[in-house]
Order: structure tokens, then C-alpha cells, then sequence
């Protein structure tokens, strides 16, 4: 039986955003090989709720990020890890925010569920509407990645310094090997410690679960690893940008122009940071464990980690 592939979302979009401006116009051409879908424009469809009294800031731009469970780009998969990227060109500042996938929230038209289920009941249109109209947020474009993209990514940027326990070493290496089986190869396990994975070994470390705080750390293993790849990219010798950029974009979708990856790029490599701001909802406090339906859910106290979320994104 085909078992779930639970990868770090964000990787793509965020290093694309960092190496784009530093390739030019060989870049913008590398940059058709994404796949585009467009989103709904009209802020009704997007969930998008105008209050003039609080209206937002522009310069402040959130993207939703989503990474799929597929191996097949036209399956439908639930989306097993979301964030929210924000490009904040008021405070210079690159943060990211991972929603927890087991957060039981409102789908528009499809009720109470997961919130990771809206992707799959609508693709990335509907799963940003969810973001929105929960959380009050403005977002207009997304991007997706699956594991294929992920992993080759990874290699190219000659891996990710990762300091492994030897408990999540043991989980890491079960992974793994599901991973070899489906990629008809092997990649050596690892062990314990201080060490630079490469891009399999990566994914069967964002993977891990089950060791220490269940799927909270999980989100900071994915962020944690999101975090190596920026760093790494944002140092990478200009010459090897287009090999780095033509080898992941295959494996992306999104509705961001070419201009508009291009703009957000240049304004990110302006910014002087080299570590993204990191959050994580719902935040401790704010929700209950629950048992709804057969699920084991997160209910969250969606007023309370509406206003954590803002402090974070707008600095309010």
C-alpha cells in the first residue's frame, strides 16, 4: 500500500525568491518551466474580508506555501504541510508561519474538517480561501512543491546541516528506506549528530513524527530544514543559480508571475537576512485535543491565534 510522503513545503518558492534576482534574465526564462495556475481574483472568492479600519499593509506580502503527498502530478493529495510566507518589505524581514495540518477549522462550502482536507476538496484555491477567511489574512497567490522537487533541490544546493539525535536517527533511517524502495535506489542511513544530509535523507528527517513533541516539532524540522536550504542558497556562487533554479522549478506550481517572483526577489535580497523569522499555529494555549468524528483533531481558539498570527506578520 502507497504510504503518505510528508515533505517540507516551503523550500522552493523561498529559495527561488532569494536566487531569482541574482540570475537575470537567463532566470526569468528558467522560470516558464513552472507550472502557473492562476487563483480567483475577486477577494469574495479568495476569502479575503475588507475592513477599512484595519486596512493592511501592502508592503507586507504572505504567500501560501503547500507540500503535496503525490507522486503523480495530477492526483489529488491533501496538503500535509502548509505555512505562510510572509515578504515583509515594512520591517525587512522574511518570516514563515507553519499551520499544523490537524487543526480543525471551517472549509468554506465543505464545513468543519482538517484544515489540510480543503486542498484536496478544492486545490490550492480553496485551501487558500480557508487560510483566509479563518485567520483574516490577504493572501492572493500560493505555491506548491512534492518530494520529487524537494529532494533534487536539496542536492543541488550540496545539502543541509542538520544536527540528528540518535532517537530521530533511528526514525529517520525506517523512512528512508521506504524512500530507496520507491526511488529503486539507496541512500545510506545516518547516525547520530552533527552532519550534512542530503536531499532523501532531508526528506525522511521532515518526516519524523513520532520522536519528541509529535507533529509540533515536525513543523520546526521542516522549518529547520527550509531554514539550511535559504541560508545555503542565499550563498551559492551565482554561476551554479541556473542549474539550481532549472532543476526545481519543474517540480513547482504556482500562481505567481514570472515579474512577480522576479519583484519579490529583488526586494527580499535587500533585506540582509540570512535566517528566516519562524512561527507556529495554533500556539500553545490556544487550542484543545479532541476526538471529532473518528479524528484526532487540534481545535483551536481561532480569535486568539488570528491576533498571535498578526503580531507576527504586521509587528501590531
Amino acid at each position: 500500500m502507497k504510504k503518505k510522503i510528508i515533505i517540507v513545503v516551503s523550500v522552493i518558492i523561498g529559495v527561488v525568491l532569494v536566487v531569482a534576482a541574482a540570475g537575470g534574465i537567463y532566470t526569468f526564462s528558467l522560470l516558464n518551466k513552472v507550472k502557473k495556475q492562476e487563483l480567483p481574483k475577486t477577494n469574495e472568492e479568495l476569502g479575503i474580508v475588507e475592513k477599512p479600519e484595519e486596512k493592511k499593509d501592502d508592503s507586507i506580502v504572505n504567500i501560501a506555501l503547500f507540500g503535496l503527498d503525490r507522486r503523480n502530478p495530477d492526483q489529488a493529495s491533501r496538503s500535509d504541510s502548509i505555512m505562510v510566507l510572509t515578504i515583509d518589505n515594512k520591517h525587512k524581514k522574511i518570516k514563515l508561519a507553519s499551520l499544523m495540518r490537524d487543526m480543525y477549522v471551517n472549509i468554506p462550502e465543505k464545513g468543519e474538517n482538517r484544515i489540510n482536507a480543503a486542498y484536496a476538496f478544492g486545490g490550492p484555491g480553496l485551501a487558500v480561501k480557508t487560510i483566509n477567511s479563518n485567520f483574516d489574512l490577504d493572501i492572493k497567490n500560493y505555491a506548491s512543491i512534492d518530494f520529487f522537487g524537494l529532494e533534487k533541490l536539496i542536492d543541488k544546493v550540496g545539502g543541509v546541516n542538520i544536527n540528528v539525535s540518535d532517537a530521530e536517527a533511528k526514525v529517520l533511517n525506517q523512512y528512508l528506506k521506504e524512500l530507496n524502495k520507491l526511488n529503486g535506489d539507496t541512500v545510506p542511513d545516518v547516525s547520530g549528530g552533527e552532519q550534512v544530509l542530503n536531499g532523501r535523507q532531508a526528506v525522511a528527517y521532515s518526516r519524523i513524527r513520532y520522536v519528541g513533541n509529535a507533529d509540533y516539532e515536525r513543523t520546526e524540522r521542516q522549518r529547520r530544514v527550509l531554514g539550511e536550504v535559504f541560508k545555503k542558497a542565499s550563498k551559492v556562487n551565482p554561476v551554479s543559480l541556473p542549474g539550481i533554479i532549472s532543476t526545481a522549478l519543474p517540480y513547482v506550481e504556482t500562481s505567481l508571475s514570472n515579474g512577480d517572483i522576479l519583484d519579490l526577489s529583488m526586494k527580499a535580497m535587500k533585506f540582509g537576512q540570512d535566517e528566516l523569522l519562524e512561527y507556529r499555529l495554533p500556539v500553545d494555549g490556544t487550542f484543545k485535543g479532541q476526538k471529532i468524528r473518528g479524528m484526532s483533531v487540534l481545535v483551536p481558539d481561532i480569535e486568539e491565534n488570528t491576533k498571535l498570527l498578526h503580531k507576527f506578520i504586521y509587528e501590531e
